[in-house]
């Protein structure tokens, strides 16, 4: 339950509380400008729906659980009647239940998992992460304030998690996938325990306010909903535009803009450099010919550009699987030869456990001791390796193609060739169109159904399960992107060898 109101009372929940506890700006803004958030990414909604997926099954982890939600009427949410029920049931010794709802003045929330027991109860936070955060901590720690205050004897609280080393075989078993930290003598639980009266008055007293409050922009604004709003005014480019630096640190010492840092004298990395004088020198390209000619006598024809897509699933849905697994569901490879020509070839899965036909597509498709390339071959490597772990039989050749992967992001990354379009980012997405402007057959925006790697891990799953005519398309789609990211690699060494 995020800000909202009952009864004409602002309703503090545990995520509001979790919110004030990382930024009390972010949640006057959430009660008082919830417009000015950013909208959910793909990204944000693909960890909703894993968290869901994750609570529904941990409420089958208790026997005897009873689901306050499930009792309500389709489709709805009153809280009223969620309220009533957990007062039903807060009295059958042995049971579970899953969603106890509970209010106390102007504080609400619903528990995961309440196991009821002759002693008292026991919290349990259901979280689709493989670790217990500090964040979780705190949120658990509302949860068990209100129950306090509510008269109930709390007499133990958990995180219940993911176990991000359980290997799935057969059927799922819950004791195994999931594990519990007890925090009751957790050091964050108890600081957040001992703040939580003083917290919850200076909400009050925050929320009373109809000024907007001024709070200092740190490093925990990166991944804030509220970030762009909040930095509306800091002039485009800052500090927090250049390549890996610690901007807000330099934010708050009056430092803001490339003048500034170099009047400063702040020490810069090369690429952080590059960047900084390429703007203000104005100086489209920079190239650093020695180091780019050193990078370029590495590559070796036939060039094999190689590109993988995955998904990952919270649950593993198939043996030999782990919490959030990068199963490779496909590929795309450009091979390059001497003369200019091309040649492509791709693989793309049809079940939730690609991975056997995958590795036998790539022993057949590379050659041992080739040239291949990748962007950011750290993925590419780490897939490679994990399949060769998984099939012995492959093992050999997939390991050879593995240690012969050179990585396409160096010359980028270490500064031998920098356009001033790319930014601070190295990523392929920014470095195409910054030596590519006007290819349109090299736009990521214009192709029709995957345009990025996050929508690619998304849309496999759904591909699986789409009727015959929606799959051809997201399968077409899928396959589009996959070479679109190789066919980049191919146009951006020859942009490279063309500057020798």
């Amino acid at each position: 339950m995020k800000a909202g109101k009952i009864n004409n009372m602002k309703i503090i929940s545990k995520s509001n509380y979790t919110l004030f506890k990382n930024c009390p700006k972010s949640l006057w803004l959430s009660f008082y400008k919830s417009d000015v958030a950013a909208p959910l990414t793909m990204d944000v909604l693909k960890r909703i729906e894993d968290g869901k997926e994750v609570g529904d099954l941990a409420k089958k982890y208790f026997a005897n659980t009873i689901d306050v939600k499930s009792l309500l009427p389709d489709g709805s949410l009153d809280i009223s009647k969620m309220l009533e029920l957990t007062k039903k049931y807060l009295k059958q010794k042995g049971v579970t239940i899953a969603e106890a709802s509970f209010k106390v003045n102007n504080l609400f929330c619903s528990i995961d998992l309440l196991r009821v027991t002759s002693e008292g109860y026991e919290i349990y936070e259901v979280k689709s992460t493989t670790e217990a955060k500090v964040e979780h901590k705190v949120d658990a720690a509302f949860q068990k304030y209100v129950l306090q205050q509510y008269g109930l004897n709390v007499i133990n609280t958990y995180i219940l998690h993911l176990n991000k080393d359980y290997i799935r075989k057969g059927d799922l078993e819950l004791d195994q996938l999931f594990t519990m930290n007890h925090l009751d003598e957790d050091t964050s639980f108890i600081e957040a325990m001992h703040n939580m009266k003083s917290d919850l008055k200076a909400i009050d007293k925050l929320l009373l306010t109809k000024a907007e409050p001024a709070e200092t922009l740190l490093t925990r604004c990166k991944n804030c909903d509220f970030k762009d709003y909040c930095q509306k005014d800091i002039p485009v480019p800052s500090v927090l535009d250049v390549y890996r630096l610690s901007g807000y640190k330099y934010l708050n010492k009056g430092i803001v803009t490339f003048e500034d840092l170099l009047e400063s004298n702040v020490a810069l990395r090369k690429r952080q450099s590059i960047q900084v004088h390429a703007y203000l020198d104005n100086k489209e390209v920079i190239i650093d010919k020695k180091g780019l000619a050193s990078f370029l006598k590495k590559i070796k024809y036939p060039v094999y550009h190689l590109d993988f897509e995955s998904y990952q699933m919270p649950i593993p849905p198939c043996n030999l699987m782990k919490p959030y697994d990068q199963i490779p569901t496909q590929y795309s490879l450009h091979i390059e030869y001497e003369d200019g020509s091309l040649e492509h070839k791709a693989f793309l899965g049809n079940s939730l456990d690609p991975r056997r036909e995958i590795a036998e597509s790539l022993c057949a498709n590379i050659p041992r001791n080739a040239c291949v390339t990748a962007y950011y071959k750290g993925f590419e490597c780490g897939r490679l390796n994990e399949l060769a772990t998984l099939f012995p039989d492959l093992e050999e050749h997939l390991l050879n193609i593995s240690k012969n992967v050179i990585d396409l992001l160096e010359p980028f990354e270490s500064g031998y060739y920098y356009h001033k379009n790319m930014g601070k980012s190295n990523s392929i997405k920014a470095v195409l169109p910054a030596l590519y402007p006007d290819d349109s057959e090299l736009d990521y925006s214009a192709l029709p159904v995957v345009h990025n790697g996050s929508e690619a891990m998304v849309m496999y799953p759904i591909m699986l399960g789409a009727k015959k005519e929606e799959k051809e398309r997201i399968r077409n789609g899928l396959l589009e992107y996959c070479r679109l990211d190789t066919l980049a690699m191919v146009k951006l060494l020859q942009k490279l060898r063309k500057t020798q």
